[in-house]
């Protein structure tokens, strides 16, 4: 497995649990009744601001810590440690396509924002609707390129 492709399985790991953990802050917000007020938009992008920030650090702390992980299991499994972090050609196209995928995902959830504002929804659910499509958005572009990694296309 290339250094490339773990760091893709180490982003789809964070990416899911990076989900989840927002998947559960915003149904506790909907649960308390908080989105429904008036100064709904204010607490959402509070919550949501913090939720960025433990994300950042969550996801930089698996990152090294996966990094270790994997490479402490490469070497007992195959008995050496992989020394090659060069990114070829290959790499750069398997990421645009990734890219591709999450900037897609991302401008349908801007014109699902618009159109969902325009059809009366309320700004605060819109935001939500555009928040997931981004998350999305990064978790199903890094199984494309995890995908593509594997079929070496």
């Amino acid at each position: 497995m290339s250094h490339e492709e773990k760091n893709t399985v180490l982003q789809i790991i964070i990416g899911v649990v990076v989900n989840i953990y927002v998947i559960l802050k915003v149904r506790e917000l909907y649960s308390s009744g908080v989105m429904d007020g008036p100064d709904a938009i204010q607490i959402w992008a509070n919550t949501m601001f913090w939720v960025i920030i433990f994300a950042i650090v969550a996801g930089i702390v698996m990152a090294i810590i996966g990094t270790i992980i994997f490479s402490i299991l490469e070497a007992m499994i195959t008995g050496e440690a992989d020394q090659n972090f060069i990114s070829d050609e290959r790499d750069k196209m398997i990421a645009n396509t990734g890219n591709k995928i999450t900037v897609g995902f991302t401008g349908f959830g801007f014109i699902a924002l618009i159109a969902g504002i325009k059809f009366g929804y309320q700004p605060v659910d819109c935001l939500v609707v555009l928040m997931f499509c981004f998350s999305l958005g990064g978790l199903f572009g890094e199984f494309t390129k995890l995908a593509r990694y594997r079929m070496s296309i």
